[in-house]
């Protein structure tokens, strides 16, 4: 059987809250990263990955607000994956199942495939946190990205951070970078050797540690409400190519 990533977990919100998570732009950036999406068979998508770059892909299905499924994305020598996103009312909540396929076969693969594995359950946690606190509030995202030319990511990014290298959800930090705001939250998600979430009153900041064959180190900053100055990202950027690059 072909390789696939399934993802189950339970929104605090209701079902058409969460589908206009999955099937708006607007919806996805408060989540996940910015999409164009038109949610209907057929329709087109365009995945904004910042520095990454963009992939674009097709609706191959949609049952509004139950089920949505598209894919397509990737250059001609990727593989090609197929997302499927499948909610339940459950109560006043909501049940949400993602399932991707399309994994190719060997060893950068077998890299590729934990990451994403790992990736989708931070993205989903920001769903439920943006459900739970910030609910209806617009989102602004800042990305930045680059490739460590050193090894040993994960304890160079929190020596940077000057988070404690035994940081547990749960505790409180202050992270300085000249250029953004101060953040000031609490730890929210942890995948040590990986990924860093930390929740403050305005949004949420994602770090990640991935090895120089994928995303390097990189920042996903999430911002609820006021919208983040214009040169966010490039500030993020100037201060990863600095210590990482």
């Amino acid at each position: 059987m072909a390789r696939r990533i399934v993802k189950e977990v339970e929104v605090e919100a209701p079902l058409e809250q969460v589908w206009q998570a999955i099937s708006s732009g607007p919806g996805f950036a408060t989540w996940y990263v910015p999409h164009a999406i038109e949610p209907t068979p057929g329709g087109l998508v365009r995945t904004d990955f910042g520095p990454a770059g963009v992939r674009e892909g097709v609706v191959l299905d949609a049952a509004p607000p139950q089920r949505l499924v598209y894919g397509g994305f990737g250059e001609p020598e990727d593989p090609v994956y197929c997302y499927e996103f499948l909610l339940a009312a459950q109560g006043g909540h909501t049940s949400f199942r993602l399932v991707q396929n399309g994994f190719l076969d060997g060893e950068r693969w077998d890299q590729e495939y934990d990451a994403l594995d790992a990736g989708w359950d931070l993205f989903l946690h920001n769903l439920i946190l943006y459900q739970r606190h910030f609910a209806g509030l617009p989102a602004s995202l800042a990305m930045a990205m680059t490739r460590s030319a050193g090894g040993e990511e994960w304890g160079r990014l929190l020596a940077a951070l000057r988070v404690p290298a035994r940081c547990a959800v749960g505790d409180r930090v202050v992270i300085n970078v000249p250029g953004v705001d101060l953040v000031e939250g609490v730890v929210d998600f942890l995948n040590p050797g990986r990924h860093l979430g930390v929740r403050t009153a305005c949004g949420l900041h994602r770090f990640s540690a991935e090895g120089v064959e994928l995303c390097g180190v990189s920042v996903y900053q999430y911002r609820y409400g006021t919208p983040l100055p214009p040169d966010a990202a490039a500030c993020w950027q100037r201060w990863l190519d600095a210590r990482f690059a």
